[in-house]
């Protein structure tokens, strides 16, 4: 591993080497950067922007981490505008362009870096169809604000280190904003008022995450390798996001399923390596949620079941990390969930001796050649 080139990607070239890492700094900065997103500049900005137009359907558009949070954001968007939203990777969206894009369509494209560039040519293309575009980004000099009609940046701007724990639910955060005010007040304020309720259950809540999280590591055997995360609804983008950022922070191997895929055949891959990670806050599948545990418990798998309901009926075995209760928890739970999700695989890092802000193709140089292969200068 060469310290003196991976120094470089951090504040003053210092590379942390112990608790807390940049990584805790950035899962500690989320509660202040969603208040941030959700400052009165940005929502006259964007209500500005958005006046007179009402879309009649929503695209979310990414690659990797920034296609989770547009996950989300469809997920949420959808149930609440009450028309079809859907999250769409940015290269699927470029080669099979849906139709029907126009002037009644709103397109979100996400990229942390804004410079995506399958990203950015679907938004492009979409502004050449007419639709109304949204460019989310850490950049406001990336080509994908610039070539938005509604450009928002994170105000924190990158996150260090690069692993999208904090921008991942800021970026979700502002394509639900763009597209919940183009709404009348009696949807934009509800939206506001329990979005500032989730932040505050975030910030109370991360002390005890931190300490359950690292209990919980510390009781897992170091053997495991694999994971599944599963979980419905809002938690499905979770569960995808968290596989990910196992898989990058970990580098072992992890999948996700939507509840009901899980009980779908994953099953016969369940042995002592694996951790099973359950995803609740959805009251109308939790009767389905502690059966599939209880189902779990039956071989020797590891089992986490991160919940708002921490008093039903989970089995002795599981270990459970508690989230707030919250009104409308089937939407806005994700966001609490994440954060719990997050200090989880944090705490596995450090059990594991590793260091969460150097990514694998730091510690396997031949990874970062694949890297810089896949992703040529000014693509990523």
């Amino acid at each position: 591993m060469d310290l003196e080139k991976l120094s470089k990607k951090f504040p003053s070239g210092v590379l942390r080497k112990q608790h807390p890492f940049y990584m805790a700094d950035a899962i500690g900065d989320i509660p202040a950067c969603l208040t941030a997103c959700m400052a009165l500049d940005f929502i006259t900005t964007i209500k500005d922007s958005v006046a007179g137009f009402k879309p009649a359907k929503v695209f979310t558009i990414g690659c990797g981490t920034s296609y989770n949070a547009c996950q989300a954001a469809a997920y949420v968007l959808q149930s609440l505008l009450k028309i079809p939203v859907i999250a769409m990777d940015a290269y699927d969206f470029e080669l099979d362009t849906p139709p029907g894009i126009d002037k009644k369509t709103m397109v979100i494209g996400i990229s942390e870096s804004g410079q995506s560039i399958t990203t950015c040519l679907s938004l492009e293309k979409s502004e050449e169809l007419g639709a109304f575009t949204v460019g989310i980004s850490a950049n406001p000099e990336s080509r994908l604000a610039k070539s938005a009609r509604l450009a928002l940046t994170d105000p924190f701007l990158h996150e260090i280190p690069l692993g999208k724990t904090r921008t991942y639910l800021s970026t979700a955060l502002f394509a639900m904003l763009a597209g919940v005010l183009t709404q009348e007040e009696s949807i934009c304020t509800p939206f506001l008022t329990q979005m500032a309720l989730s932040v505050e259950s975030i910030r109370a809540y991360a002390p005890i995450w931190q300490q359950t999280a690292k209990a919980i590591a510390e009781k897992l055997p170091v053997s495991q390798t694999r994971y599944m995360i599963t979980g419905f609804g809002a938690q499905k983008a979770n569960a995808d996001e968290i596989r990910l950022k196992v898989m990058e922070v970990l580098g072992e191997s992890s999948t996700s399923f939507g509840l009901e895929e899980f009980t779908h055949g994953p099953s016969a891959c369940f042995k002592s390596d694996l951790t099973v990670i359950l995803l609740q806050t959805d009251e109308r599948t939790l009767e389905k949620a502690v059966r599939i545990s209880k189902g779990i418990v039956f071989s020797n798998v590891n089992l986490i079941v991160i919940t708002d309901h921490p008093e039903a009926n989970w089995p002795e075995k599981a270990h459970k990390m508690s989230l707030p209760k919250t009104e409308n928890a089937w939407l806005y739970g994700q966001f609490s969930a994440a954060v719990a999700a997050q200090y989880l695989f944090y705490s596995l890092a450090l059990h594991k001796g590793l260091n969460p802000d150097v990514n694998l193709e730091d510690r396997h140089p031949e990874l970062g050649d694949i890297y810089a292969f896949f992703f040529p200068p000014g693509t990523h």
